[in-house]
């Protein structure tokens, strides 16, 4: 399974809480009909070390491999809708992917 991970900065013009009820909120739903997700979670960031980077928040979403991955993110008019989100309320961000160990069960929902 592959978990992919990414850390968000809010879009300039944006308060944390704009950022947080547009993020978690539309965005996450679109996310959630992505298909083939296995997880999905959405996390507040509190405080950064070294601080410059100024994240906002960590999203994190579980597929069964990297093709799943791209199939799911290439599938219209899902992609176009996620990425004019994407332009309101994302301003950076920097993604990794990772392989998870066997047997780990994703969560699927955001927290805060």
């Amino acid at each position: 399974m592959i978990r992919r991970i990414s850390f968000i900065k809010r879009k300039a013009g944006l308060t944390t809480d704009e950022f947080f009820a547009r993020w978690m909120g539309r965005h996450a739903e679109l996310l959630t009909q992505l298909p083939g997700l296995r997880g999905l979670r959405f996390t507040r960031i509190e405080r950064c070390t070294p601080e410059a980077p100024g994240w906002d928040g960590l999203g994190e979403s579980w597929f069964d491999s990297l093709e799943d991955f791209d199939r799911a993110f290439a599938t219209e008019p899902l992609r176009s809708a996620l990425l004019a989100d994407r332009e309101g309320c994302i301003g950076d961000s920097q993604t990794c992917y990772v392989e998870e160990p066997g047997g780990f069960t994703p969560p699927l929902g955001t927290s805060r």
